[in-house]
């Protein structure tokens, strides 16, 4: 992979907030697979002794394994991308270890495109033997969970496929410009036609280049409003290429609901992970 590819990947850091904010604690471990092009996020949280227990999910392009390590109760689902806020429901106080890794043509027996907005049993998806499994859910660590899961799963999910250069040239570009092009642009620069791109971005991606783009560019401008100190709407009005300060406030609105101001004010005091 050339280093602008690796650079491109490496700097593509989704946020999802109220893993962080809202259950009793989180952390987060952040490793770049480049034999498989991957950026892989494993994080843990446990959930509050509270009755109901959600968390709002926002669009990120990526896919999650998520391990409910419960012994008496235990799930493993992979979760495809959201396209808008989602609540999830979560067992109260109990443990969770996931994995985030951006779409690719993985093992799985479903494409990326029928993993969109879905939650499905991992046993559905990729064969696994029961007990390694069992030994992720029930490891003692962090750590521990992360290594077993490096060591065992993930040498089944990742293919050893690579993208299509079509593919792998447009992410590039995508990550490049944090998502603040055109898909006329980004014809132009990959080379390719908007409709071939679009038909590419269908069988590996699961979206279309110009919704993808579009949840790169809020992702960013998420990072910058509550990651990055003294970032105004109108520093990311002017950095991430919306239009003026209405066009941002209905993105934001179309994939987290909220305003940036409000986004702001909720989160931009207690994340300490994904900087």
């Amino acid at each position: 992979m050339n280093e602008c590819h690796k650079l491109a990947i490496n700097k593509f850091l989704p946020l999802q907030p109220e893993f962080e904010k809202n259950t009793k604690y989180y952390i987060e471990y952040k490793e770049t697979n480049f034999a498989h092009q991957s950026q892989l996020l494993f994080y843990q949280f446990q959930m509050s002794h509270a009755p109901i227990n959600s968390i709002a999910v926002i669009p990120d392009g990526c896919i999650d394994i998520l391990f409910q390590c419960d012994a008496q109760n235990p799930s493993v689902n992979v979760c495809g991308s959201v396209l808008q806020r989602k609540e999830i429901n979560f067992q109260a106080n109990t443990e969770y270890f996931g994995v985030r890794f951006l779409p690719q043509k993985h093992q799985f027996n479903f494409s990326v495109k029928e993993l969109l907005d879905r939650e499905i049993p991992l046993a559905d998806l990729l064969i696994v033997e029961p007990h390694v499994l069992e030994k992720i859910i029930c490891g003692s660590t962090f750590n521990q969970r992360t290594n077993l899961f490096k060591n065992s799963i993930g040498n089944k999910f990742l293919s050893d496929r690579t993208y299509p250069e079509v593919i792998k040239n447009a992410l590039t570009s995508i990550y490049s410009s944090r998502g603040n092009l055109s898909i006329n642009e980004l014809a132009d620069q990959t080379g390719y036609s908007s409709r071939y791109l679009r038909k590419q971005f269908e069988e590996w991606v699961g979206i279309s280049p110009k919704l993808f783009t579009q949840i790169v560019r809020f992702q960013y401008s998420l990072h910058m409003l509550i990651k990055i100190g003294d970032q105004t709407i109108f520093d990311v009005v002017n950095e991430s290429g919306y239009y003026d300060q209405a066009h941002l406030i209905k993105e934001f609105k179309k994939f987290s609901h909220l305003t940036p101001k409000k986004i702001i004010e909720i989160f931009s005091k207690d994340l300490v992970y994904s900087i």
